[in-house]
């Protein structure tokens, strides 16, 4: 009983805290595979350091250490040093479905960031280029439909949802994880 809580926290958080700004989807990388896309409107500055959310969206599953963590899509909040080219998880959440869809598998933050330089010509690497430029062109995610992970449209609307979800649980530091049964 107290699982199906913990499990159904954030909905619960993201219903109570009422309707926050849509995301704004830009594709940093999409390839058959995998995809990872940044919402442009979460970019915000914290003192020395820049935060946005992404998410890397796969075609199949993913394992975090087999068979532990079954993802197919994982949730991101990124800090971002622009001074030094570094970047660093803060909070996270695997997905089971794509592109942020399904069930929670695993959330939790960071009890302190650490900070690395992302490889060159990475998704991470053009996300720390993206947000440390604050460029706001961008189209609508086209490459997505030629990649092979389905359902984009219906899903980048969710995401949004997903995201205060998960961000609504991290606020008050409640951590929480759900395996299937």
């Amino acid at each position: 009983m107290i699982g199906k809580f913990v499990v159904h926290l954030p909905l619960v958080l993201a219903i109570a805290a009422g309707a926050a700004t849509a995301a704004d989807w830009e594709v940093l990388d999409a390839e058959p595979d995998e995809a990872m896309l940044l919402d442009k409107n979460s970019i915000q500055h914290d003192g020395p350091v820049w935060k946005a959310w992404a998410v890397q969206s796969y075609k199949r599953t993913e394992y975090l250490g087999e068979p532990v963590y079954p993802h197919r899509s994982r949730v991101t909040l990124y800090e971002i040093d622009c001074r030094n080219g570094q970047l660093g998880y803060a909070a996270w959440s695997f997905q089971s479905g794509e592109l942020g869809g399904g069930t929670t598998v695993w959330a939790d933050t960071a009890r302190g960031v650490t900070y690395f330089a992302p490889d060159a010509d990475s998704s991470e690497a053009a996300l720390l280029t993206r947000a440390c430029t604050r460029r706001q062109s961008c189209g609508r995610p086209e490459a997505l439909r030629d990649s092979g992970i389905s359902k984009a449209s219906e899903v980048f609307s969710d995401f949004g949802r997903r995201r205060r979800e998960v961000t609504g649980a991290f606020r008050i530091g409640e951590m929480h994880s759900a395996t299937p049964d």
